[in-house]
């Protein structure tokens, strides 16, 4: 079974679940957001793609999304990384502003975490400007939430993945029975 895995991270926490499936998958074939051939998709049996949530929209995903029609048969692996709790309610938000109820595909929602350092200098004005707000909301000092936030936090568990990798596993070993009894 042919594998491509395509993933966006901006500050690493997307990036340290590729690797990890990268030693646990076997032959499999990893490309960044920005080196995809996204025309080449056809070319593979399995898709999985990986990237950050930002107001709970995985980034760069509209861009597969966009050539459904063309992969539809295909398995299609989608994982997002966020820093807020991994609840069902988050998981619910992540599916409508996705609009993945619409489609044919497995998805994941996995712990990231945040690195302000990391951060390109529009995106930590964005995110003062968000904390600020949640602050006010919450009636928080927002000196004390930024102040917070200016430290990294890491919630990565690789542990998450372990569904993935089952699912995948499962898939592997049915695409290679249903091949092999096609040839016979």
């Amino acid at each position: 079974m042919k594998t491509i895995l395509i993933y966006k991270s901006n500050t690493g926490f997307t990036k340290k679940y590729v690797d990890s499936i990268e030693r646990r998958l076997v032959d499999i074939e990893v490309v960044p957001f920005k080196k995809a051939k996204w025309g080449k998709l056809k070319n593979y049996d399995t898709i999985i793609y990986g990237g950050p949530l930002r107001a709970n929209k995985i980034e760069g995903l509209s861009k597969l999304l966009k050539r459904y029609n063309k992969i539809q048969d295909k398995n299609i692996f989608i994982f997002a990384t966020g820093i807020e709790p991994m609840t069902d309610s988050k998981k619910e938000d992540v599916i409508m502003a996705n609009g993945l109820e619409f489609y044919h595909v497995r998805f994941y929602l996995l712990p990231g975490g945040m690195d302000y350092s990391k951060m390109s200098k529009l995106m930590q004005k964005l995110v003062v400007m968000g904390l600020k707000a949640s602050a006010q909301k919450q009636n928080l000092n927002p000196d004390d939430v930024i102040a917070r936030f200016k430290n990294p936090v890491d919630l990565t568990n690789m542990d998450y993945l372990d569904r993935m990798i089952d699912v995948y596993h499962k898939v592997k070993l049915d695409f290679e029975s249903k091949t092999t009894n096609e040839e016979k």
